[in-house]
């Protein structure tokens, strides 16, 4: 996610806590289904599933003037307020008995950990030139070595070599930046 759109998503929260209807159906597109997706994982039922995406974007809504961007992105808030949720709604289903297996706070903590990192990772990808970009992509997403990344590129083997070595300089110094361990 670039600057442009984190910075538009914390406008999104600022224009939801004033009431902006328009604001809370753009935050609902850009999170529905990543959050549909995080809770069928956890709570493997769709329709709890459909549940947590409401109840995360009522509270989004209703807690919206209460977000603060010195403390996190809007998307580490939003996955905050559904991790909580996930452990509710797993908690008030009828089958959920003292002996059943609650998930694993750890595990949940865990995933979202990994969410929020892939989240920074793009973050920091998208502070790349392109070329920069298109290397890394090619080398470490789609496993590439570098003689057929300059083949796909229609580049000389050298420029591949010297474009990965300053990509990965400029991508090390974005997750700085951003505080992303890489």
């Amino acid at each position: 996610m670039s600057h442009s759109t984190a910075g538009s998503e914390a406008t999104l929260v600022s224009h939801a806590a004033r009431g902006d209807e328009g604001a809370v159906r753009a935050l609902y597109d850009v999170y529905a289904g990543p959050l549909y997706g995080f809770a069928l994982r956890r709570l493997g039922d769709p329709m709890l599933a459909e549940e947590l995406v409401q109840l995360v974007m009522t509270t989004l809504w209703r807690r919206a003037d209460r977000y603060d961007p010195a403390r996190g992105s809007v998307r580490t808030w939003v996955f905050t307020i559904a991790r909580s949720a996930v452990i509710d709604l797993y908690r008030s289903q009828p089958h959920a008995q003292p002996s059943d297996d609650l998930p694993e706070q750890a595990e949940i903590i865990d995933e979202l950990a990994s969410l929020l990192r892939a989240e920074a990772v793009r973050a920091a990808l998208d502070r790349l030139s392109n070329e920069h970009r298109q290397i890394l992509e090619l080398a470490y997403f789609r496993g590439l070595v570098q003689t057929e990344v300059a083949d796909r590129l229609g580049l000389p083997l050298g420029t591949v070599k010297s474009r990965t070595f300053y990509a990965l300089k400029a991508f090390r110094l974005a997750c700085e930046e951003l505080e992303v361990d890489a």
